[in-house]
């Protein structure tokens, strides 16, 4: 064999440096066997890899004189890993003992300095089982430290290590997993216990995971779900206990606690008291599932006229739409409302019989389309029309967000259908709620106006824009003009004599020039045109036979505005799913409609920790579409607590924007982290680090007491403050907390319970001044007084 010497000197200089040189003691001049090396035997293959702290086996192979010699020790060994290719041992490699009879590692193989395990004695035979703590390539090296001719302890590797086969490969370890029979490919579960499901985009649980054949919401039947854990190599992981626990108190779990079975399976089962969506938290050490139960959106409760009285255009009328149904939006609007008081958007209208049909069932009777729709739908109309209750249903309208009525009937009918006169018609839903709306129809009268309609463009010109007063830079518009008559009526204005254009800086080109409607291109947004920002585009419609004119202005805007996040709400109940509308809006708060993309959110903290929050999308979803700058959350705690919500959309133009929603559920006595500190003589205070300004009043001390005036406290404090001016009285409310204080008075009551204090409340200069500590230690709050480096009391501080 070729013995092949390596003199590290490099390394043992290095080495030397840091330890003296008795530090790898021992008989430097021990003889080393003729033939020696150290082999990997990890499995009999050549390169091996391992997890990351997996041990492989490593065999020394010792011979003195010949390889039938096997009466040989490595006496003043040394063992250490290096990365395949260097030099340096690795500091996180860990070589121990093999136990002879069962093989596993036992304690380390001897002292370890720097990456080296020095002093080690080797025999024949020997197994050692080495473990890297970091994935990669290395090299297992065994050497003995000698004396070089200058007196210098050295290390002199013994063996080949190319040829016998020392180089190992470190895997990063998988980690433990859990899985549920019914995952979809992105991992997703979800129990649909929903009669008419028709969502492909949520997987749907077989009906054979039930327990009962109909599932029910009565707090009995069962419903099961089986979950697999396994460990990094993907093994079952027998008799571990896994944690369970829902959002909800109507989701009843058989047990909190469920251990796996000898396969690593484990069952969650739930019975539901009432018709909710709910999630299950499945918990195993770091591991955590969340799995939605999906029982059905919130009932329809309540319908009620928002608007009504509108004109509708007559069948008979020449300009009666080509349309397959026609939407009343100009006559008569409705609000819907669930069952949690939440105002409802969009075709949120599935399973009541009042629905819209779906254009191939128009001429199916009503028994198959909706149910017994007469009983839903009543109408009052003049005797010679023949309009029915299938004729007109409650329906969505995108364009003008609001439910309205739809005329569903066949286009040829609609001249006997909707002729002149007065309709009062009668929308219920299931629930037995009714709203009456009256319309009238009428044939278009004379023209009194023109409307002006902007369109955006890149290739929708079609497409309403809201803000329809700004038109960005780079972008497309377009224009179209509409008739209006002494009722309000609009139809298109196609009229040879009518003819529209627009004029400013910033039009590049005209695209479409059509007499009533016309589209136009802006100009690029760069550099170039920034000073095109802030100027004016004037349109003009001149219509010379019906004598008419009109004009409007847009206000050109830079193409890349900055947004933000704007909720409609930020307090509701508690064990009810909440419903926020959020909208995507500029710094004039208005909604950006032509931000399109995904939004996305999570609970970043809560004032509540045993509460437990959750916030989702429509149908229960992580994440959901956003369509023209708006979309809607639905926000739930089982437990008072104020939550701060994170709310993201990705828009499809890549940007992102973000905000927080700040979410009391039910009545938190003090709100969570509240803290203000007032400054004696300073109309500023500090609330919650933000500096708010009191204007012409400020806090001063007198008979030992500080007064502030007492609407700057309530509404720094978050309490809701009355002033009765004919009984002198100053009513604070914070949740449950109700303090009265009176004028000139020191007697106060606190939710009723009378109480003096040592001072009263007074007017001055027309402002009502109240003592600071009594009116916060009534509503909860721990109150301070400050004092500067010479004990001067100079500011008062409120806590929770």
């Amino acid at each position: 064999m070729k013995k092949k010497v390596v003199a590290l000197l490099t390394l043992a200089m290095f080495v030397m440096t840091l330890l003296p040189v008795a530090a790898f003691a021992g008989p430097a001049d021990e003889a080393t066997p003729e033939y020696s090396w150290m082999t990997i035997e990890e499995n009999d293959e050549a390169n091996p890899t391992v997890d990351v702290d997996e041990y492989l086996v490593a065999e020394a192979h010792m011979f003195k004189n010949n390889y039938n010699d096997t009466d040989a020790t490595l006496r003043n060994a040394v063992v250490w890993v290096t990365e395949k290719d260097s030099d340096v041992a690795v500091i996180n490699a860990t070589v121990k003992k093999l136990d002879p009879t069962t093989g596993n590692p036992t304690d380390e193989l001897g002292k370890k300095e720097y990456g080296y395990y020095k002093n080690v004695e080797l025999y024949h035979g020997d197994r050692i089982g080495v473990a890297v703590a970091t994935a990669g390539e290395y090299t297992l090296h065994v050497g003995q430290l000698q004396t070089d001719v200058y007196g210098d302890n050295v290390i002199k590797e013994i063996g080949d290590t190319a040829v016998k086969g020392n180089d190992f490969t470190v895997e990063a370890v998988d980690e433990d997993s859990m899985t549920f029979k019914g995952e979809d490919a992105n991992g997703d579960i979800t129990v649909d216990l929903k009669q008419d499901a028709n969502d492909d985009e949520v997987f749907t649980v077989t009906k054979d995971m039930l327990k009962a054949t109909n599932f029910k919401y009565n707090g009995v039947d069962t419903y099961k779900i089986t979950g697999t854990l396994k460990d990094e190599k993907q093994k079952p992981m027998k008799r571990k206990d896994v944690t369970l626990s829902s959002n909800k108190a109507n989701l009843v779990l058989e047990d909190e606690t469920v251990t796996t079975d000898n396969k690593g399976e484990f069952d969650i089962e739930f019975s539901l008291d009432a018709e909710v969506n709910a999630t299950i938290t499945v918990t195993y050490g770091d591991l955590e599932y969340t799995i939605r139960v999906d029982a059905g959106e919130n009932d329809l409760d309540t319908i009620t006229t928002t608007k009504e009285g509108g004109y509708v255009l007559a069948g008979k009328d020449d300009n009666w739409s080509e349309e397959d149904s026609v939407l009343f939006s100009d006559a008569v609007q409705f609000e819907l409302l669930d069952e949690n008081g939440n105002a409802v958007e969009g075709n949120k209208l599935a399973g009541e019989p009042a629905e819209p049909a779906k254009p191939a069932e128009l001429a199916e009777p009503a028994a198959v389309r909706g149910g017994k729709h007469d009983k839903y739908v009543t109408i009052k109309k003049p005797s010679n029309s023949t309009l029915e209750e299938d004729d007109l249903v409650l329906a969505w309208d995108d364009e003008e967000e609001c439910y309205t009525l739809e005329y569903t009937g066949v286009k040829a009918d609609a001249k006997k259908d909707l002729v002149e006169g007065e309709y009062t018609v009668t929308v219920a839903l299931k629930s037995g709620s009714k709203a009456t709306a009256t319309f009238n129809v009428a044939k278009f009268g004379d023209v009194k106006d023109l409307a002006i309609k902007t369109y955006r463009g890149n290739g929708k010109l079609h497409e309403p824009v809201k803000n329809d007063d700004e038109i960005a830079l780079g972008d497309e518009f377009g224009i179209i003009v509409k008739y209006v008559d002494e009722n309000g009526i609009e139809i298109n204005a196609i009229n040879e004599d009518l003819k529209v254009g627009a004029e400013g800086k910033a039009i590049q080109k005209q695209l479409i020039d059509a007499g009533y409607t016309a589209a136009y291109m802006l100009k690029e947004d760069s550099t170039v045109n920034e000073s095109l920002i802030g100027t004016t585009i004037k349109v003009t419609a001149f219509d010379s036979k019906e004598k008419k004119l009109a004009t409007k202005e847009l206000t050109v805007v830079d193409a890349y505005k900055t947004y933000s996040l704007s909720f409609d709400k930020n307090e509701g109940k508690v064990n009810t799913d909440n419903n926020v509308k959020v909208s995507v809006v500029d710094k004039n708060d208005k909604v950006a409609d032509e931000v399109n993309g995904i939004a996305y959110a999570y609970v970043d903290s809560q004032s509540n920790k045993d509460a437990k929050v959750t916030v989702e999308f429509e149908n229960g979803r992580e994440k959901n579409a956003v369509n023209k700058g708006k979309f809607n959350i639905t926000v739930y705690a089982n437990q008072p607590t104020t939550a701060d919500i994170v709310v993201g959309v990705k828009a499809a133009n890549g940007a992102i924007y973000a905000g927080t929603l700040t979410y009391t559920f039910g009545e938190e006595s003090i709100p969570a982290g509240t803290s203000v500190v007032m400054t004696l003589g300073s109309t500023e205070m500090i609330v919650n680090n933000q500096l708010v300004d009191m204007k012409d009043a400020a806090p001063f001390a007198q008979d030992n007491r500080t007064f502030v005036p007492f609407r700057a406290l309530g509404e720094a404090l978050g309490a809701k403050v009355d002033y009765d001016q004919d009984a002198k009285t100053v009513t604070y409310k914070l949740g449950s907390s109700e303090i009265v204080m009176t004028l000139g008075s020191k007697d106060y009551t606190v939710n009723g319970v009378k109480k003096t204090m040592d001072v009263a409340p007074f007017a001055k200069d027309n402002r009502t001044y109240v003592p600071v500590r009594f009116v916060g230690e009534g509503l909860g709050f721990t109150v301070t007084g400050l004092t500067n480096a010479n004990g001067q009391y100079v500011a008062v501080a409120f806590t929770k």
